[in-house]
């Protein structure tokens, strides 16, 4: 979810305590914060963009 209340399915290829690593549907540059919501593991985490690559993104979990 992005800081503005946007939302934008990606699909999960790895998530971790510290982290996760998403693809998306569409090419698209994420801002420096995002929300990461994932239901069925019922995380909701502040995440930082750590890196951007060909619609995949590494984030680091702020909380």
């Amino acid at each position: 979810m992005f800081p503005d209340g946007h939302r934008m399915a990606v699909v999960v290829k790895d998530v971790s305590t510290t982290g996760a690593r998403v693809e998306f549907f569409q090419h698209v540059r994420l801002p420096e914060e995002v929300m990461f919501l994932e239901a069925t593991l019922k995380l909701r985490k502040r995440a930082r963009v750590v890196w951007q690559e060909d619609g995949t993104v590494g984030l680091a979990f702020l909380d």
